[in-house]
């Protein structure tokens, strides 16, 4: 069975108030239901859309979805009956959960499929506006997290979490190419260079079980990033305690505000520690 993000789970509320017996949901009806959801991500494409074509655009390209005979229905799990193209779109959505290793269906990957998936957005929608779609929805984002009245609490019995020490390294490293492969190693190595290593490391029976640095990618200060944790432990609270323990060490530091690097699940850090979307621009579509 399937988990969904909690903002997935509003936008099929949206979606099945939108559904009848002689309506099955398409991609088009999933798009608009992110904009209608309206936070996060979601939020910033609804945003998107209205600066670019005001409010008739929600009307104007609800015309264009397609209503079906209930002949034509698909049925699911979910609390509304889909298109063969719509039911593409949650296959493919499921695999990409499943490559990228994350166990909540997202609205990123709903996205990416129905870009892959719906050619008809094509039609209806400027090859610039599908770049910013992407941008917006499909890809890990910088974030940024007020730290002035962060204070949270650490304490968690089942864990043993410390600072890296030098001879931690190899163990860290194999854990990393393990897990999640060798991208993530050169800012391992940097985190390592400091002289108070910025990297924490969470423990359970002495295994490993998830890893995570600050002012370690390319060094830049002020920031969060990367975190790993085990698959087998990514509802287990292990990413939330290693979060906190960087970024305290950054309010100790006296930094305002911590940039989260390349972050994602977004809602993951939103519902943790607030933290807020860094918008993209449309002059930063080629970057």
């Amino acid at each position: 069975m399937v988990k969904y993000t909690d903002r997935v789970q509003r936008i099929w509320r949206i979606l099945a108030n939108k559904s009848d017996r002689e309506m099955a949901i398409t991609p088009l009806h999933l798009l608009l239901a992110m904009c209608e959801e309206n936070t996060g991500p979601c939020a910033e494409l609804h945003q998107y859309l209205m600066k670019k074509y005001g409010h008739q655009f929600l009307l104007d390209y609800e015309k264009h979805v397609i209503r079906t005979h209930s002949a034509s229905l698909l049925q699911t799990t979910l609390p509304f009956p889909v298109t063969g193209k719509m039911m593409e779109v949650l296959n493919m959505a499921e695999k990409r959960m499943i490559r990228y290793n994350q166990t909540l269906l997202n609205e990123g990957h709903l996205m990416q499929a129905t870009l892959r998936i719906d050619s008809s957005l094509g039609e209806l929608f400027t090859e610039q506006d599908l770049i910013m779609f992407d941008k917006i929805l499909c890809r890990a984002r910088d974030m940024l997290v007020p730290l002035d009245n962060y204070f949270p609490s650490i304490e968690n019995k089942q864990l043993f979490i410390r600072r890296a020490l030098k001879k931690d390294e190899p163990e860290i490293i194999d854990f990393v190419k393990s897990e999640f492969g060798s991208g993530w190693l050169e800012s391992i190595k940097n985190g390592m260079e400091h002289e108070d290593i910025s990297i924490f490391v969470a423990y359970h029976n002495n295994i490993i079980n998830g890893f995570a640095c600050y002012e370690a990618h390319d060094k830049k200060r002020g920031t969060f990033g990367p975190m790993g944790i085990s698959n087998q432990n990514r509802e287990h609270g292990v990413g939330t305690i290693l979060l906190h323990h960087c970024l305290l060490e950054l309010k100790r530091k006296k930094y305002k505000y911590a940039i989260l690097e390349g972050a994602g699940p977004i809602e993951f850090y939103e519902k943790v520690v607030g933290a807020m979307l860094i918008p993209i621009k449309e002059n930063d579509l080629n970057k």
